[in-house]
């Protein structure tokens, strides 16, 4: 079963139900037959991002999204998180923000589904969503699938 990770940009535009491409993003990471993970970081981005949008109007209801968001990456929830292992990730995004210009979390969460999706996935694809070109183009570039 192919292995799906969500960047937060991606799962923030599939929870924020004003941005474009908000249906095709909840159809890829919700409701199909992928395995989807992401890093445990994506939890405190995505009430970040919700937070956010609910001081300029647009999720007035941010509290229930975010409740949703809760369940969603629980212990039965539909995304896995992956806990941080800082002694493997952090110096991986460190070569990914040198080689490849991105930002800090963007670093991070490449580096996550680089070094930990090969487990995770056991032999089957893996693919890296994200909303970001760069952290796309560095993902392409190390050879993952980019939705």
């Amino acid at each position: 079963m192919t292995l799906v990770y969500a960047d937060t940009s991606a799962l923030a535009r599939a929870y924020l139900t004003d941005e474009v491409g908000h249906e095709q993003l909840r159809t890829l990471l919700f409701e199909s037959d992928y395995r989807v993970v992401t890093s445990e970081l994506a939890r405190i981005e995505l009430a970040s991002a919700l937070v956010s949008a609910s001081r300029t109007g647009r999720t007035p209801g941010w509290e229930e999204v975010l409740a949703t968001m809760e369940a969603d990456t629980g212990p039965a929830g539909m995304i896995a998180l992956i806990a941080l292992r800082r002694e493997l990730i952090l110096p991986a995004a460190l070569r990914l923000v040198a080689e490849h210009r991105l930002r800090t979390l963007d670093a991070i969460h490449l580096a996550v589904a680089m070094e930990e999706g090969p487990r995770l996935a056991a032999g089957d694809e893996i693919q890296f969503v994200t909303l970001d070109r760069d952290q796309a183009a560095a993902a392409r570039a190390l050879g993952l699938t980019v939705r």
